[in-house]
Protein backbone atom coordinates (compact mmCIF):
# COMPACT_ATOMS: atom_id res chain seq x y z
CA UNK A 1 0.00 0.00 0.00
CA UNK A 2 1.10 3.39 -1.05
CA UNK A 3 2.19 5.36 1.95
CA UNK A 4 1.12 8.52 0.23
CA UNK A 5 -2.72 6.96 0.53
CA UNK A 6 -2.96 6.17 4.61
CA UNK A 7 -5.03 9.32 5.98
CA UNK A 8 -3.21 10.67 8.69
CA UNK A 9 -5.33 11.22 12.04
CA UNK A 10 -6.29 14.35 12.79
CA UNK A 11 -4.32 16.67 16.14
CA UNK A 12 -6.08 16.26 19.24
CA UNK A 13 -5.74 18.06 22.50
CA UNK A 14 -4.73 15.72 24.90
CA UNK A 15 -5.52 16.15 28.54
CA UNK A 16 -3.53 18.80 30.34
CA UNK A 17 -4.02 20.59 33.56
CA UNK A 18 -5.51 24.30 32.99
CA UNK A 19 -2.29 27.16 33.44
CA UNK A 20 -2.93 28.61 36.60
CA UNK A 21 -0.99 31.60 35.62
CA UNK A 22 0.50 33.32 32.27
CA UNK A 23 3.58 32.25 32.87
CA UNK A 24 2.45 28.40 32.40
CA UNK A 25 1.25 29.62 28.80
CA UNK A 26 3.18 29.71 25.46
CA UNK A 27 1.50 32.02 23.52
CA UNK A 28 3.14 30.48 19.94
CA UNK A 29 1.34 26.97 21.25
CA UNK A 30 -2.03 28.74 22.27
CA UNK A 31 -1.71 29.91 18.18
CA UNK A 32 -1.42 26.37 17.11
CA UNK A 33 -3.88 25.25 18.64
CA UNK A 34 -6.42 27.93 17.86
CA UNK A 35 -5.05 27.73 14.32
CA UNK A 36 -5.52 23.99 13.96
CA UNK A 37 -9.07 24.17 15.87
CA UNK A 38 -7.70 22.49 19.27
CA UNK A 39 -8.88 25.25 20.77
CA UNK A 40 -11.92 27.71 19.94
CA UNK A 41 -13.66 30.59 22.47
CA UNK A 42 -15.38 27.58 24.64
CA UNK A 43 -11.85 25.86 25.82
CA UNK A 44 -10.27 29.08 27.34
CA UNK A 45 -9.79 29.92 29.95
CA UNK A 46 -9.04 33.17 32.02
CA UNK A 47 -5.53 33.02 31.36
CA UNK A 48 -5.41 32.10 27.79
CA UNK A 49 -7.63 34.77 27.07
CA UNK A 50 -5.21 37.57 28.86
CA UNK A 51 -2.08 36.23 26.85
CA UNK A 52 -4.45 36.69 23.99
CA UNK A 53 -5.19 39.90 24.72
CA UNK A 54 -1.95 41.70 25.82
CA UNK A 55 -0.36 39.39 22.61
CA UNK A 56 -2.46 40.89 20.38
CA UNK A 57 -2.20 44.51 21.52
CA UNK A 58 1.70 44.71 21.47
CA UNK A 59 1.86 43.03 18.10
CA UNK A 60 -0.57 45.66 16.82
CA UNK A 61 1.61 48.50 18.37
CA UNK A 62 4.75 47.27 16.75
CA UNK A 63 3.01 46.81 13.48
CA UNK A 64 1.25 50.84 13.60
CA UNK A 65 4.65 51.81 14.29
CA UNK A 66 5.89 50.50 10.22
CA UNK A 67 3.38 52.22 7.98
CA UNK A 68 3.81 50.30 5.03
CA UNK A 69 3.86 47.06 6.55
CA UNK A 70 0.58 48.24 8.33
CA UNK A 71 -1.09 48.72 5.31
CA UNK A 72 0.35 45.61 3.79
CA UNK A 73 -1.53 43.44 6.29
CA UNK A 74 -4.68 45.54 6.83
CA UNK A 75 -5.41 45.06 2.66
CA UNK A 76 -4.49 41.31 3.41
CA UNK A 77 -7.08 40.93 6.12
CA UNK A 78 -9.44 43.34 4.07
CA UNK A 79 -8.91 41.36 0.59
CA UNK A 80 -10.08 38.05 2.57
CA UNK A 81 -13.03 39.71 3.78
CA UNK A 82 -13.54 40.37 0.30
CA UNK A 83 -13.51 44.22 0.47
CA UNK A 84 -10.95 45.97 -1.98
CA UNK A 85 -9.34 48.83 0.27
CA UNK A 86 -8.29 50.44 -3.49
CA UNK A 87 -11.36 49.95 -4.85
CA UNK A 88 -13.50 50.84 -1.78
CA UNK A 89 -10.88 54.28 -1.37
CA UNK A 90 -10.61 55.47 -5.08
CA UNK A 91 -10.91 58.81 -4.97
CA UNK A 92 -10.82 59.41 -1.30
CA UNK A 93 -7.63 57.71 -0.50
CA UNK A 94 -6.07 60.77 0.11
CA UNK A 95 -9.31 62.30 2.09
CA UNK A 96 -8.69 58.92 4.36
CA UNK A 97 -4.83 59.09 4.48
CA UNK A 98 -4.93 62.56 5.45
CA UNK A 99 -7.78 61.86 8.29
CA UNK A 100 -5.64 59.39 9.94
CA UNK A 101 -2.46 61.84 9.79
CA UNK A 102 -4.64 64.66 11.61
CA UNK A 103 -5.92 61.87 13.94
CA UNK A 104 -2.67 60.70 14.59
CA UNK A 105 -0.91 64.47 14.99
CA UNK A 106 -4.01 65.20 17.58
CA UNK A 107 -3.29 61.93 19.62
CA UNK A 108 0.41 63.10 19.94
CA UNK A 109 -0.25 66.41 21.26
CA UNK A 110 -0.13 67.27 25.04
CA UNK A 111 -2.98 65.54 26.58
CA UNK A 112 -5.53 66.23 29.65
CA UNK A 113 -5.77 63.43 30.89
CA UNK A 114 -3.80 62.55 34.18
CA UNK A 115 -1.71 59.21 34.74
CA UNK A 116 -3.12 56.36 36.30
CA UNK A 117 -3.42 55.82 39.92
CA UNK A 118 -3.24 52.79 40.75
CA UNK A 119 -4.55 51.49 44.81
CA UNK A 120 -2.71 49.29 46.68
CA UNK A 121 -5.56 46.51 47.30
CA UNK A 122 -5.75 43.45 49.24
CA UNK A 123 -5.97 39.97 47.36
CA UNK A 124 -9.35 39.63 49.56
CA UNK A 125 -9.98 42.93 48.20
CA UNK A 126 -13.44 41.32 46.42
CA UNK A 127 -14.33 40.20 49.96
CA UNK A 128 -13.04 42.77 52.36
CA UNK A 129 -16.99 43.86 53.55
CA UNK A 130 -20.67 44.07 52.99
CA UNK A 131 -20.18 47.76 51.61
CA UNK A 132 -17.87 46.19 49.06
CA UNK A 133 -20.43 43.36 48.30
CA UNK A 134 -22.96 46.26 47.82
CA UNK A 135 -20.60 48.08 45.72
CA UNK A 136 -20.15 45.16 42.88
CA UNK A 137 -23.63 45.02 42.74
CA UNK A 138 -25.00 46.37 39.25
CA UNK A 139 -27.04 49.95 40.26
CA UNK A 140 -30.20 48.03 38.86
CA UNK A 141 -30.21 45.15 41.65
CA UNK A 142 -29.13 47.60 44.60
CA UNK A 143 -31.89 49.64 45.64
CA UNK A 144 -34.51 47.63 44.88
CA UNK A 145 -35.94 46.89 48.07
CA UNK A 146 -35.60 50.86 48.23
CA UNK A 147 -37.65 51.00 45.42
CA UNK A 148 -40.84 48.97 46.93
CA UNK A 149 -40.49 50.97 50.03
CA UNK A 150 -40.87 54.08 48.18
CA UNK A 151 -43.44 52.69 46.19
CA UNK A 152 -45.60 51.95 49.22
CA UNK A 153 -44.64 54.54 51.76
CA UNK A 154 -43.68 57.76 49.13
CA UNK A 155 -40.77 57.64 51.20
CA UNK A 156 -37.70 56.66 51.76
CA UNK A 157 -35.92 58.45 55.01
CA UNK A 158 -34.95 61.40 53.88
CA UNK A 159 -33.92 60.10 50.27
CA UNK A 160 -35.89 61.19 47.31
CA UNK A 161 -37.23 59.42 44.40
CA UNK A 162 -34.39 60.98 42.38
CA UNK A 163 -31.66 59.06 44.96
CA UNK A 164 -33.07 55.89 44.00
CA UNK A 165 -32.40 54.24 40.86
CA UNK A 166 -35.23 54.08 38.58
CA UNK A 167 -37.50 51.02 38.49
CA UNK A 168 -36.97 48.47 35.74
CA UNK A 169 -39.65 47.47 33.26
CA UNK A 170 -41.73 44.46 34.46
CA UNK A 171 -41.66 41.36 32.45
CA UNK A 172 -45.28 41.22 31.23
CA UNK A 173 -44.54 44.94 29.51
CA UNK A 174 -41.62 43.39 27.68
CA UNK A 175 -43.46 40.79 26.62
CA UNK A 176 -46.00 42.74 24.59
CA UNK A 177 -43.64 45.32 23.41
CA UNK A 178 -40.63 42.75 22.10
CA UNK A 179 -41.04 40.82 19.05
CA UNK A 180 -38.84 37.74 18.48
CA UNK A 181 -39.05 37.64 14.69
CA UNK A 182 -36.45 36.16 13.37
CA UNK A 183 -33.87 39.18 12.45
CA UNK A 184 -33.04 39.16 8.70
CA UNK A 185 -29.71 39.97 8.54
CA UNK A 186 -27.70 37.88 11.77
CA UNK A 187 -24.51 38.84 13.08
CA UNK A 188 -23.11 35.45 12.97
CA UNK A 189 -19.92 36.17 10.55
CA UNK A 190 -18.19 38.31 8.92
CA UNK A 191 -19.69 40.29 6.69
CA UNK A 192 -18.26 42.07 3.86
CA UNK A 193 -21.17 44.52 2.84
CA UNK A 194 -21.47 45.57 6.51
CA UNK A 195 -17.96 46.15 7.00
CA UNK A 196 -17.73 48.24 4.17
CA UNK A 197 -20.22 50.45 5.10
CA UNK A 198 -18.53 50.60 8.59
CA UNK A 199 -15.30 52.22 6.84
CA UNK A 200 -17.22 54.06 4.62
CA UNK A 201 -18.78 55.91 7.73
CA UNK A 202 -15.89 56.64 9.26
CA UNK A 203 -14.28 58.17 6.13
CA UNK A 204 -16.75 60.99 6.17
CA UNK A 205 -14.88 64.56 7.43
CA UNK A 206 -17.41 65.02 10.33
CA UNK A 207 -16.64 61.44 11.54
CA UNK A 208 -13.31 61.52 11.54
CA UNK A 209 -12.84 64.78 13.15
CA UNK A 210 -15.00 63.38 16.11
CA UNK A 211 -13.01 60.08 15.90
CA UNK A 212 -9.80 62.34 16.60
CA UNK A 213 -11.61 64.31 19.32
CA UNK A 214 -12.42 60.80 21.08
CA UNK A 215 -9.18 59.61 20.81
CA UNK A 216 -7.41 62.26 22.80
CA UNK A 217 -9.49 61.33 26.38
CA UNK A 218 -7.59 58.18 25.76
CA UNK A 219 -4.14 59.38 25.77
CA UNK A 220 -2.26 59.53 29.27
CA UNK A 221 0.92 62.10 29.56
CA UNK A 222 3.13 59.18 30.70
CA UNK A 223 3.41 55.37 29.81
CA UNK A 224 2.17 53.67 32.89
CA UNK A 225 4.03 51.75 34.97
CA UNK A 226 2.07 48.34 34.24
CA UNK A 227 2.56 47.19 31.49
CA UNK A 228 -0.62 45.73 29.08
CA UNK A 229 -0.01 41.68 30.48
CA UNK A 230 0.62 43.09 34.05
CA UNK A 231 -2.64 45.55 33.63
CA UNK A 232 -4.99 42.78 32.36
CA UNK A 233 -3.56 40.35 35.43
CA UNK A 234 -4.95 43.64 37.81
CA UNK A 235 -8.51 43.40 36.32
CA UNK A 236 -8.43 39.68 36.29
CA UNK A 237 -7.09 40.16 39.90
CA UNK A 238 -9.60 42.27 41.22
CA UNK A 239 -12.51 41.79 38.89
CA UNK A 240 -12.55 38.46 38.82
CA UNK A 241 -15.95 38.39 37.72
CA UNK A 242 -14.82 39.58 33.96
CA UNK A 243 -15.35 36.36 31.83
CA UNK A 244 -12.95 35.37 29.49
CA UNK A 245 -16.16 36.12 26.80
CA UNK A 246 -15.52 39.31 27.77
CA UNK A 247 -11.87 39.52 27.07
CA UNK A 248 -12.06 37.85 23.62
CA UNK A 249 -14.97 40.71 22.63
CA UNK A 250 -12.99 43.24 24.19
CA UNK A 251 -9.68 42.50 22.26
CA UNK A 252 -11.51 41.29 18.87
CA UNK A 253 -13.30 45.11 19.38
CA UNK A 254 -10.01 46.72 19.51
CA UNK A 255 -8.44 44.63 16.80
CA UNK A 256 -11.21 45.60 14.36
CA UNK A 257 -11.13 49.33 15.31
CA UNK A 258 -7.11 49.77 15.08
CA UNK A 259 -6.75 47.06 11.99
CA UNK A 260 -9.70 46.78 9.93
CA UNK A 261 -11.68 50.28 10.70
CA UNK A 262 -8.19 52.19 10.99
CA UNK A 263 -9.77 53.97 13.07
CA UNK A 264 -7.35 53.69 16.69
CA UNK A 265 -3.64 54.54 15.93
CA UNK A 266 -2.75 51.88 19.50
CA UNK A 267 0.26 53.35 21.56
CA UNK A 268 1.73 52.77 24.66
CA UNK A 269 -0.23 56.06 25.66
CA UNK A 270 -3.32 55.28 24.93
CA UNK A 271 -3.87 51.20 24.85
CA UNK A 272 -4.51 51.06 28.57
CA UNK A 273 -7.57 53.28 28.82
CA UNK A 274 -8.38 51.52 25.46
CA UNK A 275 -8.13 48.16 27.44
CA UNK A 276 -10.16 49.57 30.75
CA UNK A 277 -13.02 50.82 28.22
CA UNK A 278 -14.01 47.76 25.80
CA UNK A 279 -13.66 45.06 28.84
CA UNK A 280 -16.03 47.62 30.69
CA UNK A 281 -18.33 48.00 28.16
CA UNK A 282 -18.20 44.32 26.73
CA UNK A 283 -19.16 43.52 30.56
CA UNK A 284 -22.05 45.38 30.93
CA UNK A 285 -23.17 44.02 27.21
CA UNK A 286 -22.86 40.65 28.13
CA UNK A 287 -22.80 40.00 31.75
CA UNK A 288 -25.86 40.42 34.22
CA UNK A 289 -23.33 41.17 36.92
CA UNK A 290 -20.78 43.46 37.27
CA UNK A 291 -18.98 45.87 39.54
CA UNK A 292 -19.69 49.39 39.75
CA UNK A 293 -18.57 52.03 38.48
CA UNK A 294 -16.47 53.15 41.57
CA UNK A 295 -15.11 49.89 42.13
CA UNK A 296 -13.93 49.35 38.84
CA UNK A 297 -12.40 52.80 38.13
CA UNK A 298 -10.24 52.11 41.15
CA UNK A 299 -8.89 48.55 39.86
CA UNK A 300 -8.30 50.68 36.46
CA UNK A 301 -6.35 53.36 38.59
CA UNK A 302 -9.11 56.34 36.90
CA UNK A 303 -11.64 58.42 38.74
CA UNK A 304 -15.31 57.69 37.80
CA UNK A 305 -15.81 60.64 35.79
CA UNK A 306 -12.60 59.72 33.22
CA UNK A 307 -13.89 56.25 33.36
CA UNK A 308 -17.52 57.29 31.93
CA UNK A 309 -15.90 59.45 29.48
CA UNK A 310 -13.63 56.92 28.03
CA UNK A 311 -16.73 54.33 28.10
CA UNK A 312 -18.52 56.61 25.93
CA UNK A 313 -15.56 57.69 23.59
CA UNK A 314 -15.13 53.77 22.85
CA UNK A 315 -19.23 53.63 22.43
CA UNK A 316 -19.09 56.66 19.31
CA UNK A 317 -15.40 55.16 18.22
CA UNK A 318 -17.54 51.53 17.37
CA UNK A 319 -21.05 53.58 16.65
CA UNK A 320 -22.77 51.33 19.07
CA UNK A 321 -21.84 48.36 17.12
CA UNK A 322 -20.84 45.93 20.34
CA UNK A 323 -22.41 42.73 19.22
CA UNK A 324 -20.40 40.14 17.84
CA UNK A 325 -21.94 36.47 17.02
CA UNK A 326 -19.57 33.60 18.30
CA UNK A 327 -18.68 32.73 14.76
CA UNK A 328 -16.92 35.67 14.37
CA UNK A 329 -14.85 35.70 17.80
CA UNK A 330 -13.89 32.00 16.54
CA UNK A 331 -12.86 32.95 13.53
CA UNK A 332 -10.66 35.87 15.05
CA UNK A 333 -8.81 33.53 17.08
CA UNK A 334 -8.05 31.00 14.19
CA UNK A 335 -7.03 33.52 11.80
CA UNK A 336 -6.70 37.03 12.56
CA UNK A 337 -5.01 36.19 15.83
CA UNK A 338 -2.44 33.60 14.35
CA UNK A 339 -2.29 35.90 11.06
CA UNK A 340 -1.07 38.83 12.38
CA UNK A 341 1.40 36.86 14.93
CA UNK A 342 3.11 35.46 12.39
CA UNK A 343 3.40 38.42 10.01
CA UNK A 344 4.96 39.99 13.11
CA UNK A 345 7.43 37.41 13.24
CA UNK A 346 8.38 37.03 9.90
CA UNK A 347 8.18 40.99 8.90
CA UNK A 348 8.99 42.54 12.27
CA UNK A 349 12.91 42.94 12.49
CA UNK A 350 13.57 43.60 16.93
CA UNK A 351 14.92 42.02 19.06
CA UNK A 352 12.99 43.03 21.61
CA UNK A 353 10.06 41.47 19.91
CA UNK A 354 12.19 38.66 19.81
CA UNK A 355 12.61 38.57 23.53
CA UNK A 356 9.13 39.14 24.01
CA UNK A 357 8.24 36.41 22.10
CA UNK A 358 10.34 33.64 23.24
CA UNK A 359 9.39 34.81 26.57
CA UNK A 360 5.56 34.84 25.67
CA UNK A 361 5.08 38.30 27.36
CA UNK A 362 6.41 42.16 27.73
CA UNK A 363 7.00 42.71 31.24
CA UNK A 364 8.28 46.22 31.96
CA UNK A 365 10.62 45.80 34.81
CA UNK A 366 9.59 49.46 36.39
CA UNK A 367 7.15 47.38 37.64
CA UNK A 368 7.40 46.47 41.37
CA UNK A 369 5.85 44.33 43.65
CA UNK A 370 4.01 46.63 45.42
CA UNK A 371 2.43 48.66 42.23
CA UNK A 372 -0.10 45.04 41.96
CA UNK A 373 -1.35 44.73 45.53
Amino acid sequence: MDNSEIRLKPPQETFVDEPCSLDDISVDELAFDLEHGLKDINKLNSFHAIAIFSSCLQDIIKLQADELLFKKFRKQQLEKLSVDIDVLFGDRKNVCDNSSRIATEKLRSPSVSPPLKFAKLHNNFEEANDDFIKDITPDSLFNEDKLGDFASNGNVGSETLDDIDPPFIPIEELIEITSIERVSKQITSQDSDRLRTEIEYHLANKVSSQNALLLKSFNLVNIPTLSIEQFLTRIKTYSSSTSVSVYIHSVYLIFKLSILLDIVPLTEFNVHRLILASIRCSTKNLEDVYQKQKSFATVGGVSVKDLFKIEMGFLYLCNFKLITGEEILNTYLKEEFTELRKFCKENIINDEYKKDTQNGNGNNDSFSAEDGK
